[in-house]
């Protein structure tokens, strides 16, 4: 039987990945200071306040850790993935709060709570659940969970809601204009966003025995939930169009 290894030697942040995340995190939100004091929309304005609130609810939750992290330390994997649904459902509302705020559109999902939390939920819990379920078992660094947060909302949000849900609409999508934007500046903007669903999670699961090798590539396997959440978004929205 292989025995664990010590919590001390994992979660190291790389250099190169720390010094990528952290330039890629200034760029995000030098992009997010000129949108919003050289074009004050509406739109740019609630991106601004929600997406640095985001970034400020996973640093509250940070410098309080001490406080609420011991609670949670009887079932880590249980208490990882709440933690990481919570967040999620409170990401998702302060965007439709500051959406509402600022008279913005098409920031949230829905402007009703309830439809946007039905519409955004399912992507939530399974991403929030399957990355536990692998954080438990290869915990990869700090650094390297924040970029992976980034790269679900690229799937999700870039990809099957920027892309796909409006090609099956039948609207008229630039794929290279599209890529371009999300690979040069929303992904950078993306870090904060998801950091409070993935990265308190992995804190709760900083303790538990690694029993295997780091894989590189395991983290991707959340992203073929976007599969059967792409499914639920056309099942979905049929229906609510029917109903409207």
């Amino acid at each position: 039987m292989e025995n664990p290894q010590p919590r001390t030697l994992k979660r190291r942040n790389p250099r190169w990945l720390k010094i990528l995340v952290t330039a890629g995190s200034i760029w995000g939100a030098i992009i997010l200071i000129i949108a919003a004091f050289a074009e004050p929309t509406p739109e740019n304005l609630t991106l601004f306040f929600s997406i640095t609130g985001s970034g400020l609810y996973t640093y509250l939750l940070y410098r309080t850790r001490e406080g609420w992290m011991p609670r949670l330390a009887g079932n880590p994997l249980r208490n990882a993935i709440l933690v990481g649904i919570v967040n999620a459902a409170v990401i998702e509302t302060l965007f439709l709060v500051i959406e509402k705020l600022f008279g913005a559109s098409g920031i949230a999902a829905h402007p009703n709570l309830l439809l946007d939390l039905a519409i955004t939920m399912p992507w939530y819990i399974g991403m929030v659940y399957f990355f536990c379920r692998i954080q438990e078992r290869y915990q990869y660094s700090d650094a390297a969970v924040l970029l992976i947060g980034a790269v679900y909302e690229l799937g999700a949000d870039g990809i099957v809601g920027g892309q796909v849900m409006p090609i099956l609409s039948g609207t008229v999508v630039n794929l290279w204009r599209s890529w371009a934007f999300l690979l040069l500046f929303s992904i950078w903007q993306f870090i904060p966003v998801y950091s409070s669903m993935l990265l308190p999670s992995a804190w709760i699961l900083d303790d538990a025995p690694q029993t295997s090798i780091r894989k590189a590539t395991r983290w991707m396997r959340p992203l073929w939930w976007l599969v059967p959440f792409s499914i639920y978004l056309v099942w979905l929205m049929t229906t609510l169009f029917q109903n409207g």
